[in-house]
């Protein structure tokens, strides 16, 4: 019985602890904060928006137009020296298998 008594002291006790609670409250200034952090402009906001102009747009797309051009013509100069026959021929042969190239298909019907 004592242990009863005990444990409804300890009930009590709990719960006359919890008559002075009041509700808690925000800072006032909290909601204000927090809609001043979402509007700021973050920098890969600036940057998005400065990307994304219809003339920075077509002036990137030119430049990448331009540079695959270069790179096009740039190596069409080269195709004459048969490096591409020397690099097939040294993969064959690192891997030893034979490399059958247009050059040698030209030279068979030559023959």
């Amino acid at each position: 019985m004592s242990s009863n008594n005990f444990i409804q002291q300890e009930i009590e006790k709990t719960l006359q602890s919890l008559d002075g609670v009041q509700r808690a409250e925000a800072n006032p200034y909290l909601f204000t904060r927090i809609k001043a952090r979402m509007e700021k402009n973050t920098s890969w906001e600036r940057i998005s928006s400065f990307v994304s102009r219809p003339v920075i747009a077509f002036a990137t797309l030119l430049l990448i137009m331009a540079i695959n051009a270069f790179v096009l013509f740039s190596s069409g100069k080269n195709e004459g020296t048969g490096t591409g026959e020397i690099a097939v021929t040294d993969i064959a042969d690192e891997y030893n298998s034979s490399a059958t190239t247009i050059y040698d298909y030209e030279n068979l019907s030559n023959e």
